[in-house]
């Protein structure tokens, strides 16, 4: 949040362009269609006109969700550069994208021919946005940004760093606004319920838990600002998003009241009915400012500033802000026994549809029909489909074949689809939301005779998977011990990956889900009931990527005089193929649980494949 910002007009002005109402200073626009050139141009001239002689622009919008609408992919219109990470830095003569290892080469293709360099902003010593500019301004010039679309974590930052070394921050204009004519507008997705049945306790009994979470932190009210946060706490999906299930909207929550802030025409009749009947009152998106300013200056409001921007953090400015945890975010993350037997059936479902697609796979190439990576996507997603209570993806499927599996997040589409033939590996990262949860399974197989250096990184990558899949810790573990028990198999063998390990999934919620993740970084602690993936790689630019994930359960393992211990329980069943494997590089206990895997694959997914598929499954389960 930009601390000088508080006169009323501006206020007007940054509430207009959130409502797409455009820049109070400019009419010139610019189309999709455009050359980054011509739109870096563009965004220059306004830049400008108002004075900022650095412009930051990024893919965020006003919750900081992962997965963003199309209104607010601003930095993927300047620049070209898709994935979820990533911003552009812009001045007066020269202009750089900040991204992290997963999108390296993507970056690098979709910059090439762009003035725009790549910043590889995961490399050791690089500089941080906020770090380059104070070295790149001189003391008195101005950096802005789109404070309305900026987490007020960020945007605090920010403005403190930059501010420090004597440069004047603007965090009220939304520039890209301003140029980007064909903008695309806020969507407008209708929501669908979840059954309790489903959900394993009804709005009012989640209400009551929160209520009783806040009253023990002394708290009158609290700020949901992160989508997912409304949907598990009133049970409802959202269709706003391709690929996610979370709409625009948000939720506060008093001692007396819960508003629910939406578009109404995402509402059902049997949707106002059912929140009304759970003593929700219904109040337009935009209404969330004037509810906040209406907050009674002694209110004790919990804001996670994380994802509450710019202008939901001023107009709450005069109550007694708290910034502490998400409560509803720890809530959420600790899966109820009714979500956790829904979810391993949708992972035996999503099981057998991958099975499917794996005999179809290996048909076609037996057959020599023509294969794509894109081709093979949609077969999956078709498989996925025919699974009763099917929404959609849960992320756009990264189909990599050959050195396409060296990209971390590669996202095949008409530009990037590449033939599939009968040599080199295949890597298969996919997952479904169903109403009854969310998968997310990789898996790397062979398409022809492979050779021994794969086989080699195949084998070390599964070793690390086993090792943290079979691995019992000490009760308050966190993610960054985890994470170096499943990294040092990879190291022994002269091996490592810059992503993260694993991270927490949502019940027919968002795929990447907090509080945990699996990383270096992590002090969250891991926490029973919790669902989360292991998915270590390794990855050779320009050869071939290895990845193999697993979703796992966290479960009391044994209790002593030394306190409790965790274990996890393994979700996924799917086929980790053999003939990858170097045998001599995998510890007996690895290979006797990968044994025992494969007779539970088998035993749970032939009820759900005809005569071809299990034959298939049956040659994939045989021992090592």
């Amino acid at each position: 949040m930009d601390k000088d910002q508080s006169s009323e007009d501006k206020t007007s002005e940054s509430r207009a362009q959130q409502n797409g109402q455009g820049s109070p200073t400019t009419n010139a626009g610019l189309k999709a269609d455009l050359s980054v050139a011509e739109k870096l141009a563009g965004l220059r001239a306004v830049m400008s006109a108002e004075g900022i002689d650095a412009f930051v622009v990024d893919n965020a919008d006003p919750h900081n969700n992962e997965y963003v609408a199309e209104r607010w992919c601003c930095r993927e219109w300047l620049s070209g550069m898709k994935g979820s990470n990533g911003m552009v830095v812009v001045t007066a003569d020269w202009s750089g994208l900040w991204t992290d290892s997963r999108y390296y080469e993507m970056a690098e293709e979709s910059l090439e021919g762009t003035e725009i360099e790549l910043v590889k902003m995961s490399d050791v010593g690089v500089a941080t946005v906020d770090e380059w500019l104070k070295a790149h301004l001189d003391e008195g010039q101005t950096v802005g940004f789109n404070g309305a679309d900026t987490s007020v974590e960020q945007a605090d930052s920010w403005s403190e760093s930059f501010q420090q070394a004597g440069l004047n921050v603007r965090s009220e204009l939304d520039l890209i606004n301003s140029i980007w004519l064909d903008r695309p507008a806020a969507p407008k997705g209708e929501l669908f319920l979840v059954d309790d049945k489903y959900a394993g306790k009804s709005i009012e009994a989640k209400v009551a838990e929160l209520r009783e979470q806040m009253k023990q932190q002394k708290l009158d009210a609290y700020l949901l600002g992160r989508t997912d946060e409304s949907c598990w706490l009133l049970n409802f999906r959202g269709t706003d998003i391709e690929a996610s299930p979370t709409p625009y909207c948000h939720t506060l929550v008093t001692k007396e009241d819960v508003l629910f802030f939406v578009d109404a025409e995402k509402l059902t009749a049997e949707a106002v009915a059912k929140f009304e009947a759970a003593g929700v009152t219904l109040k337009g998106y935009n209404e969330i400012e004037s509810s906040l300013s209406d907050l009674d200056a002694s209110a004790r409001l919990l804001l996670i500033a994380q994802y509450a921007g710019f202008s939901l953090a001023r107009a709450a400015s005069h109550c007694v802000v708290i910034k502490g945890r998400a409560i509803v975010t720890d809530l959420k993350a600790v899966k109820n026994p009714v979500e956790v037997a829904h979810l391993k059936q949708a992972l035996i479902d999503d099981g057998a549809a991958m099975v499917k697609f794996f005999t179809w796979l290996y048909r076609c190439m037996r057959e020599g029909e023509p294969m794509s990576e894109l081709k093979a996507s949609r077969k999956l997603e078709a498989f996925r489909a025919e699974i009763p209570g099917f929404r959609h993806v849960s992320f756009d499927s990264i189909m990599g074949y050959g050195p396409d599996g060296a990209l971390n997040h590669y996202c095949v589409d008409e530009e990037s689809d590449k033939p599939v033939k009968n040599e080199n590996i295949f890597l298969i990262d996919s997952g479904g939301n169903f109403l009854h949860g969310t998968t997310d399974t990789t898996r790397t197989i062979p398409m022809g005779e492979p050779t021994q250096l794969q086989k080699e990184d195949y084998t070390a990558v599964l070793s690390s998977m086993l090792e943290l899949l079979m691995l019992e810790f000490a009760e308050g573990s966190n993610g960054a011990q985890l994470d170096g028990v499943c990294r040092q198999v990879l190291w022994k063998h002269g091996r490592h990956f810059k992503h993260g390990t694993g991270h927490g999934v949502g019940f027919g919620l968002e795929v990447h889900e907090g509080p945990q993740n699996i990383s270096g970084r992590s002090t969250e602690k891991m926490m029973l009931g919790m669902i989360t993936t292991i998915e270590p790689g390794c990855y050779r630019a320009g050869k071939h990527g290895v990845r193999i994930e697993n979703m796992v359960h966290t479960v009391l393992g044994e209790d002593s005089e030394f306190g409790r211990f965790f274990k996890f329980e393994n979700l996924t069943f799917c086929p980790i193929n053999t003939d990858l494997i170097e045998k001599s590089m995998l510890p007996a206990r690895q290979i006797d649980w990968l044994n025992n895997y494969h007779v539970e694959v088998l035993e749970k997914l032939s009820p759900l494949l005809n005569a071809e598929e299990r034959e298939w499954l049956t040659h994939e389960c045989r021992p090592v």
